[in-house]
């Protein structure tokens, strides 16, 4: 599917409630640079078709999955990491006081909680928890999108 400004427009026709709802980022996989958006739950992953000059909606990123959170975005390899899922885009969901992780396959968009760890990021802090679960491969990558380089930590701090 191809799509001009308008049809980005109608992605999110549910409209954002704030203009932190939606993310945005440059990927490269494959040697391709992709656009990854993501808005609560909703994840769409766009390459621009030279031939038509447009963005198009992919279904399939191969064996690729992507990692999708507030801080920064990364691909990986699926066929490197196992128990990551092929296609699919992993994102931390936070629900009041709880954050959980979250898979969503880009073929189907049909997404599925595969965290239930309550305590995966620290309260009102931008940074994950080390201790008290289990270190997968899938909580270390999610981590990595939530976690603010040490440099930048201390500026959260400042009121």
């Amino acid at each position: 599917m191809s799509l001009d400004v308008a049809d980005l427009a109608k992605l999110f026709a549910s409209g954002l409630r704030d203009a932190t709802d939606l993310m945005c980022f440059p990927v490269c996989l494959a040697g391709h640079m992709l656009l990854v958006l993501y808005e609560k739950g909703s994840v769409f992953v766009l390459k621009k078709d030279v031939k038509i000059g447009k963005l198009v909606a992919l279904d399939n990123i191969g064996r690729y999955a992507i990692f999708i959170g507030p801080q920064r975005c990364v691909a990986v390899d699926a066929d490197k990491f196992p128990g990551i899922e092929a296609n699919c885009a992993y994102f931390t969901e936070q629900l009041g006081s709880s954050v959980h992780i979250c898979k969503c396959n880009i073929k189907d968009r049909k997404v599925e909680r595969i965290s239930e760890a309550a305590d995966f990021v620290k309260q009102d802090k931008k940074f994950v928890l080390t201790a008290d679960r289990p270190s997968t491969i899938i909580h270390l990558l999610s981590g990595y999108t939530v976690n603010i380089p040490d440099s930048q930590l201390a500026l959260q701090q400042v009121p």
